[in-house]
């Protein structure tokens, strides 16, 4: 308890730190602090410095400083394949005459190391898919340009360890696993009966096709992608198209069939009331790959996803030190994720066709 306290008082005065304008090298006219589930962000400037938690769940152990600073740098070597102009490093942060300050990772000494933060360029928030989804400022051809990418970097990913985590097997206990975390932090009955209907519709749904899983597998449709493909996390600026965020803190989750990877940013599309282009972006990444299997995959994908996603807002609903009111809205976030999924399971809407 008084390890976690001294920890906790020590991760305050960093925040409090981080938010002067003086504590960065380079100017910055106001510093704008957002929080995550596993870590903060410093939007400072041109630059956005992100710094983790020491938060452990059943899929992230962050709770030692080596464990932050491995995956901070695993964050920098994974998303170089989607945004390699985006993420600049790794800095340091040490503790000098009872301040901090940051500094380049080969000046630290062990002594004095307090935090780690991952430096990334900032992109401009007007040009993130979901800011233009909801301003109705997306097209067609940014949908396709997306899907190409997205097919591109599939083709290159690893497939390495497709077997381990992308079997039957291997899906069924990921489903199971969420859908028992889920229905954990559920605290209503409403909650419970929809984990409830689309539990019995993924299991279902894994039992009968578990050769078509299995498959998938062995034919290199499961690979090392991104892991947590998000409307919040993809950049469509003059300079060119930016991916960012992946999943850098489990290869269990960052490895998946590819009809995953679109399921995802799918159904985020799907939740901004445009299935038009949830379809077009299945479209246009068919017409790239010819993997027409994808199509029959994606209504389970998107269940999936959408109780993936309500768990981890369950979660972020739970840490104390976050704004009440974006506490709340986790709560609300994570029980609309729990109804889409339901409504792909009752849904009757004929399927896309080519």
């Amino acid at each position: 308890m008084a390890k976690a306290t001294l920890q906790s008082a020590q991760g305050h005065r960093l925040t409090e730190a981080m938010m002067r304008q003086d504590f960065y090298p380079h100017p910055c006219a106001k510093v704008e602090r957002y929080e995550t589930m596993t870590s903060r962000l410093f939007f400072a400037g041109e630059f956005v410095y992100k710094v983790k938690k020491p938060v452990r769940f059943t899929f992230v152990d962050a709770t030692t400083p080596v464990k932050r600073f491995q995956l901070c740098q695993n964050e920098v070597l994974l998303n170089a394949r989607l945004a390699p102009e985006i993420y600049v490093g790794v800095r340091v942060i040490v503790e000098r005459l009872g301040g901090y300050t940051l500094v380049p990772e080969a000046k630290a000494t062990l002594q004095n190391v307090r935090e780690f933060a991952v430096v990334m360029r900032r992109l401009p928030s007007d040009r993130m898919l979901d800011h233009m989804v909801a301003g109705g400022g997306i097209d067609v051809g940014d949908i396709q340009e997306l899907a190409k990418r997205l097919a591109a970097f599939h083709a290159h990913s690893s497939i390495a360890k497709s077997r381990v985590w992308g079997s039957a097997q291997a899906i069924s206990r990921l489903v199971t696993n969420n859908l028992a975390e889920a229905e954990q932090l559920a605290a209503d009955s409403v909650t419970r009966d929809r984990l409830a209907a689309v539990g019995k519709y993924l299991r279902r749904y894994i039992s009968s096709h578990w050769q078509t899983l299995d498959n998938r597998a062995r034919d290199g449709y499961v690979r090392d992608g991104h892991g947590d493909l998000r409307c919040d996390g993809v950049c469509l600026s003059p300079a060119g198209l930016a991916i960012i965020n992946c999943v850098e803190y489990s290869e269990k989750l960052r490895y998946g069939d590819v009809a995953s990877e679109v399921a995802s940013l799918a159904l985020d599309l799907e939740r901004a009331q445009r299935s038009d282009l949830a379809d077009e972006l299945a479209r246009a990444y068919v017409a790239e790959t010819d993997d027409t299997g994808l199509l029959e995959l994606l209504r389970f994908y998107k269940c999936h996803r959408s109780i993936f996603r309500g768990k981890l807002e369950l979660l972020l609903s739970l840490q104390n030190e976050i704004l009440i009111e974006r506490r709340i809205l986790a709560r609300s976030n994570a029980s609309g994720f729990f109804a889409l999924a339901e409504s792909h399971v009752t849904a009757s809407r004929p399927g896309l066709l080519l």
